[in-house]
């Protein structure tokens, strides 16, 4: 028979180490007795398992129903049986309970059943303990240190709680070592999934909106409100802030001086360079904010199909689309809005209507001075990707950059867009031709 000093120490083991109420595990010790009696000898029987806590002894007793004459011996007793075993004041209808004889197969049976439901509390309490544990924490921030790698997921400590975070849902190039600490956003938390109760990312916009708030406390505090995100982890982000009080400037308070709060977060994110937007109630300002640096010719939003309409000056177009087509796609998820796009010069050919309502007029457009700064930085986005790629002529490789982009024809760059515009965010094996603009030209625009 189990032997009860073992049973109290095994009991005590198991609600230190795995944080379970001593409660459940007795629970389970009871629970596996009965079944285990249900299996050995009747399964019509009603069972009762005592337990000292004291001693760690076990009583199994069966439950039986005093009456007249005997129908079923496993379930009924006799009057006179019950009257000489249990005392003259039994009657019929009355409940007595008979001591089980623990034999070695029952008792074998018994230990086997006990286990098993063991296993299956334990495993129930842990799920309910992370739940309730982290059920306050939903929708936010949590921080632990690297317990684990698999070849799917890291497994991170987070006050003893294992939380797997899958390789889908980290930043892509970022990797992470054993003990290393690692900050994550919970998208949601629920009681019962056979995968993982809590869902981590290190990818969801909302994680780029929480760091905010840890490191701007003028977004913290409620001064300055966060309204969209949009993100391409691991390489760019665009965030559209707003300020509630007058005078406090909203983008000046997420970038912070000399770019301080924003460069901390985006060490966070492994380097993924975070756009701050102001944001407007007007949709058409809205739009043209999140395009910037790209200047506006003409704007038309279809309010109906919640869609807008952009003509952009031809020297803009491909840095208007971004590379594999993410400057686009940042600014989409932004606004919330699918976007069409056209140079001007396409714009004409397909007789779009030019309405001039954007950031640039005409005169602007043609001035040389705009066309010059174009040209300047282009040519320096050019001196950048012949340093890094090592080319032996420079001057030769800016010619060669140039003609490919003048060889590139706007029908073939519209079509890009149109296809991103059916593209799912799931279908991320379809690409954009690339544009030669580069993060370092996107970039040049938020250095001056």
């Amino acid at each position: 028979m189990i032997d009860g000093a073992q049973l109290l120490d095994a009991i005590y083991e198991i609600v230190q180490d795995k944080k379970i109420d001593k409660e459940i595990i007795l629970e389970g010790i009871r629970e596996g007795f009965q079944k285990a009696y249900e299996k050995f000898f009747d399964p019509e029987a009603i069972v009762r398992v005592d337990i000292d806590q004291n001693t760690g002894q076990i009583k199994v007793f069966k439950e039986l129903t005093v009456v007249q004459k005997i129908e079923d011996e496993w379930l009924e007793i006799g009057l006179n049986t019950a009257k000489e075993q249990y005392g003259e004041e039994v009657s019929i209808g009355d409940n007595v309970y008979e001591p089980v004889e623990f034999t070695l197969d029952f008792s074998k049976l018994a230990v086997m059943q006990v286990g098993q439901i063991i296993k299956q509390k334990i495993r129930e309490g842990e799920k309910n303990k992370i739940y309730q544990e982290f059920l306050s924490k939903n929708h936010e921030i949590v921080g632990g240190f690297v317990k684990d790698i698999t070849e799917t997921s890291y497994l991170v400590d987070v006050d003893g709680s294992i939380i797997p975070i899958w390789n889908k849902k980290m930043i892509p190039g970022e990797n992470f070592d054993i003990d290393d600490r690692i900050c994550f956003y919970i998208e949601e938390v629920s009681r019962d999934n056979k995968h993982s109760q809590i869902q981590a990312s290190r990818i969801h916009p909302e994680f780029l909106t929480r760091l905010m708030e840890t490191e701007v406390p003028e977004i913290s505090e409620g001064i300055v409100e966060v309204k969209s995100v949009s993100r391409e982890p691991g390489h760019r982000a665009k965030i559209a802030v707003f300020s509630h009080e007058e005078g406090v400037d909203p983008i000046g308070s997420c970038v912070g001086a000399a770019g301080s709060r924003i460069k901390n977060i985006t060490k966070e994110l492994n380097g993924e360079k975070i756009d701050v937007v102001l944001w407007n109630e007007d949709p058409k300002t809205f739009v043209m904010n999140s395009l910037a640096p790209v200047k506006v010719i003409s704007i038309d939003i279809n309010e109906e199909n919640n869609e807008c309409f952009i003509v952009v000056p031809n020297e803009q177009l491909s840095l208007a689309i971004g590379k594999r087509g993410m400057a686009a796609r940042l600014v989409a998820n932004l606004v919330n809005m699918k976007i069409n796009i056209f140079s001007l010069e396409n714009a004409k050919e397909k007789e779009i209507e030019i309405k001039w309502n954007g950031n640039i007029d005409e005169n602007e457009l043609n001035n040389p001075d705009f066309l010059n700064k174009v040209n300047k930085r282009r040519e320096k986005t050019a001196n950048n990707f012949n340093k890094e790629n090592n080319f032996v002529k420079q001057e030769e490789k800016i010619e060669e950059i140039v003609f490919v982009e003048e060889d590139k024809s706007i029908d073939e760059i519209q079509a890009s867009i149109a296809a991103f515009e059916s593209l799912s965010e799931d279908e991320s094996q379809f690409e954009f031709e690339e544009s030669i603009d580069s993060d370092d030209d996107y970039d040049s625009y938020y250095q001056d």
